[in-house]
């Protein structure tokens, strides 16, 4: 029983909920059966402290002495005892998400025929629904279930010639859906930039054609406006007035929206700088990084208490890049226990290896990277990276010739890739390759000096496009080639004033 999906629940309960947990099974509204009441008040004595107790024949004893053993009936009453739990973190939902119960009051009214209680408690709803702070999508869907309510009310119960509500019914449904699309079609395109899948987006074109037509219509929509800034933040993101207007109006208006909400729009901000740093522009990383702080220190980059993996990996390589060495460091230990209990050794190893490559403690990396276990496409991808770079570090030309040539087959057979990203990391091999060749060559080889080399190949990788790691690449060169690079560019800008 102690590996059983109850205990594992139960066990992820906080104090609180699990004494409201308890008050809900001794509810004789909610349970009637009194073993099931047994079985929890047993199961809380001893899930935090003895769980051999736990063990279903020992419980068994506990809660029918004397009977002869019946897995089939401490199935059931598990059982039991289950279905009241799903049904309680139902119920907790539902107290949670804002206007539900007088929504549900005002329909029953409805359609009971009980129009006093249904006038009086609109009047209610309606004073609430105008106070709320928040113009998320909880308030448009409850603004549009509340007129769907009273304007069939007002049609069939009052007076047919009044279509005022009905109008505003109409409009609200557009408001309500042209936000779920914008909403839905940001986290779509999100999906389709980060990983290989592809999307229908029915009806989208027709929306944004209809927004851009209408937008003055929509002016008091901010949520709306902000949906649609950050959907064309993704879909033209060389265009930098978009993040701009999203930055404005993240600044300005972010207290609109819910906090559950507001974590979920400074992470399309951030993403907006994580793709532009991969793509080359350097000066995104700072402010990354500071967003990254902010987020730290405001709350709005967890996600029901949790730091996602992704952006505890982005923090340590933006600190590692700017040489807050002492402060990444912290953060790696300070914020380990609020990453997913799945992935947490994984990310917590992958990101320590990282910080040591950084500080040149190359024998510490491997030790953390030995520790990293492959869960999914980009894991194995980071990880390659990063071993790529130690062994180049280290100067195990072996090791790297091997890592690199595996490491093209793996990105050529991986169908989880997208196209594009297939071809950044082959030009990626292509130009590490080239950086190993270069490096291994004799200090008496012929013609160009290895520096003069490593300068050209420089020249090459920054005018290259469609490669990730660039930073590595060109960092390296840089390191390698010295002042044969200073010779090289200088020469480059001469012949440039020359022209």
């Amino acid at each position: 029983m102690q590996d059983s999906k109850l205990i594992k629940n139960l066990k992820k309960l906080d104090g609180k909920t699990r004494q409201r947990f308890k008050v809900y099974v001794n509810s004789p509204y909610f349970n009637q059966h009194a073993k099931t009441k047994e079985l929890l008040q047993y199961i809380y004595r001893h899930i935090d402290k003895n769980e051999k107790k736990l063990d279903r024949h020992v419980t068994f004893k506990k809660l029918f002495p004397g009977e002869e053993y019946s897995e089939q009936l401490i199935f059931n009453t598990m059982s039991s005892l289950k279905k009241l739990l799903h049904a309680f973190l139902a119920q907790q939902q539902y107290e949670s998400r804002p206007f539900t119960e007088e929504l549900y009051l005002l329909e029953y009214a409805y359609y009971n025929n009980q129009f006093e209680l249904l006038t009086n408690r609109a009047k209610h709803l309606d004073r609430q629904l105008n106070n709320y702070p928040h113009q998320d999508s909880e308030h448009y869907h409850a603004r549009f279930r509340y007129l769907n309510t009273m304007a069939y009310y007002q049609v069939h119960h009052e007076d047919r010639s009044k279509t005022e509500l009905l109008q505003a019914l109409n409009d609200r449904l557009d408001r309500y859906y042209i936000l779920e699309k914008l909403r839905h079609s940001c986290q779509l395109v999100t999906n389709q930039i980060l990983i290989n899948s592809q999307f229908e987006y029915s009806f989208l074109e027709e929306v944004l054609s209809y927004y851009r037509k209408e937008k003055e219509r929509f002016s008091e929509d901010l949520s709306i406006h902000l949906y649609y800034t950050i959907l064309m933040s993704l879909r033209e993101d060389e265009t930098p007035e978009h993040y701009q207007e999203l930055k404005f109006l993240l600044k300005e208006h972010i207290d609109r929206f819910s906090p559950r909400e507001q974590s979920d729009l400074y992470s399309y901000a951030n993403n907006y700088c994580v793709r532009q740093i991969n793509k080359g522009y350097r000066d995104f990383q700072k402010e990354l990084f500071e967003l990254y702080q902010e987020g730290l220190s405001n709350g709005l980059i967890f996600t029901n208490g949790l730091l996602n993996e992704w952006n505890y990996k982005n923090i340590t390589v933006l600190g590692c890049i700017l040489g807050e060495f002492e402060w990444t460091e912290n953060f790696l230990e300070a914020f380990k226990e609020r990453l997913p209990e799945k992935p947490r050794e994984n990310s917590y190893n992958y990101n320590m290896a990282h910080l040591n490559y950084s500080k040149r403690n190359y024998s510490e990396a491997l030790d953390h990277l030995l520790l990293v276990r492959f869960s999914d496409v980009k894991y194995h991808l980071n990880y390659n990276n990063l071993l790529l770079a130690t062994y180049y570090a280290l100067n195990d030309t072996e090791a790297l010739m091997s890592l690199i040539d595996t490491f093209r087959i793996y990105v050529i057979r991986n169908r989880k890739m997208t196209v594009d990203l297939k071809k950044q990391y082959t030009n990626f091999l292509r130009y590490a390759k080239k950086l190993t060749q270069i490096k291994q060559l004799p200090k008496s080889y012929g013609g160009s000096t290895k520096q003069e080399k490593f300068a050209g190949l420089y020249v090459q990788i920054r005018q290259a496009e469609n490669i990730v790691n660039r930073y590595w690449l060109e960092n390296t060169c840089r390191q390698e080639a010295g002042e044969a690079l200073e010779r090289l560019l200088a020469e480059e800008e001469q012949t440039a004033e020359a022209k």
